[in-house]
């Protein structure tokens, strides 16, 4: 007979738990595994608990404990592996769905530049010669380099001419505000 879980437990496993579970089936501790992999035994700890890890390296691991690329336990970990940094359930029914909402939510800002880089182009009515040199820009990492610090540039030239506007602003304003009258000499000497 099998008990009902208890309230806040879920019958969800994840892939730390079923990497645990495979090495454990193998018979291997922490430093056994890492042993036999070659690899220190926080590797094997940092899989375990759940912190970040590269797929690689579980796949690693999976290969030395005698699980094979196309096995069904490596694929399961994988998939839970995957859920785990997407953050998308694979393994659940609706998890197309889910999928294809987070891939929209990632291309909107995408399509979003597009639309103003063709509105760009289009009203500042380009040669074909320019837009060449666009795309060039832009299928060169170099070439955005430098024309992000070019940009940087003339933004802070631009934002130190506001500044020193201000202050000349600031001078001219001064110069014109009313200053007290001097006293005259006549009422000077009657305080005395």
């Amino acid at each position: 007979m099998t008990s009902l879980p208890r309230r806040g437990y879920s019958l969800r496993v994840d892939y730390t738990q079923l990497f645990r579970k495979l090495r454990e089936s193998r018979g291997l501790t922490l430093d056994q595994l890492a042993e036999l992999a070659r690899v220190h035994r926080n590797t094997v700890v940092n899989i375990e608990s759940g912190r970040p890890v590269k797929f690689k390296t579980i796949a690693r691991l999976m290969k030395r404990m005698g699980y094979a690329a196309d096995s069904t336990e490596l694929r399961s970990i994988a998939l839970l592996w995957l859920e785990s940094v997407s953050g998308i359930p694979f393994s659940r029914a609706d998890a197309e769905g889910t999928a294809r909402q987070a891939i929209a939510s990632y291309r909107a800002p995408l399509r979003q530049a597009a639309r103003e880089l063709e509105a760009t182009v289009t009203a500042a009515s380009l040669s074909p010669k320019a837009i060449e040199l666009l795309i060039f820009a832009a299928q060169t990492p170099e070439v955005l380099s430098i024309l992000e610090q070019v940009r940087a540039l003339t933004k802070g030239a631009a934002a130190i001419a506001a500044a020193e506007l201000e202050l000349k602003a600031a001078e001219d304003a001064a110069a014109y505000e009313t200053k007290p009258a001097p006293r005259s000499t006549a009422a000077s000497s009657r305080s005395k």
